[in-house]
């Protein structure tokens, strides 16, 4: 059987030089294949390129000035890569901020979107309590004992206005990614889908977050639990 586009795609996020039979066969099925995977390889270069850079001293401080222009008046809502690339940078290395530079995204929505489809589908481990613990006190935040005892993959990324957190929960449905943006405002309850996946976007004391699951029971159920259990921590509050 042929694989889909969406198949492709997701095993490109995941190993883009792999040489397993099905995926070559696949890269090589059409011109849309083929330039998927050319864009991916490209990518994947810049990243180890970046990886051997080491960024001036004082890039963050200009990254940070650039960032506080405001924007022109035919910018609308549109999110300036440059000014996530100064959070990126404090966290993901040169290879994030690299990701970042060449990403603008138009809404909440798009970047989502473009988030989970550059992550893949990442198979969640066993993340531990405390791993938990540190990321979200690196954000001032804490996570519930309920949420921290089915993270099973946790880790920093960017969002459209700073620092986030990924994370994939093991639910009794089946893995679930959240996406807390600590400073990124949505529509509470807000859904929709993209890729055959379905998306509520949540409300929070501090921030937002984004539930990614197959169908919309399975995000609609957590939401209540995901609003509960991402709150500031006791001292900014």
């Amino acid at each position: 059987m042929s694989m889909d586009f969406s198949e492709f795609q997701r095993l490109l996020g995941a190993d883009p030089r792999s040489g397993e039979p099905g995926f070559q066969r696949a890269r090589h099925s059409s011109p849309e294949f083929e330039a998927a995977a050319a864009e991916a390889e490209q990518f994947e270069a810049i990243l180890e390129r970046a990886a051997l850079i080491q960024p001036p001293a004082d890039l963050l401080e200009r990254l940070l000035v650039i960032s506080r222009k405001p924007p022109g008046p035919d910018r609308g809502r549109r999110w300036l890569p440059m000014a996530l690339a100064a959070s990126v940078l404090l966290t993901a290395g040169a290879a994030g901020w690299i990701w970042n530079m060449n990403h603008s995204w138009d809404s909440v929505e798009d970047y989502v979107a473009d988030h989970y489809r550059h992550d893949g589908e990442m198979v969640p481990a066993g993340a531990s309590v405390s791993d938990v613990r540190a990321l979200f006190s690196g954000l001032n935040m804490q996570a519930a004992p309920a949420l921290a005892d089915i993270v099973g993959v946790i880790k920093y990324c960017p969002t459209p206005d700073g620092k986030g957190i990924h994370m994939i929960l093991n639910t009794q449905n089946g893995p679930v990614t959240v996406i807390y943006m600590p400073d990124t405002p949505v529509i509470d309850r807000e859904m929709f889908a993209f890729d055959n996946l379905e998306v509520i976007l949540v409300e929070l004391k501090r921030g937002s977050a984004a539930i990614i699951g197959p169908d919309q029971q399975s995000i609609s159920g957590l939401y209540a639990f995901v609003q509960d259990s991402i709150i500031p921590s006791p001292d900014n509050s």
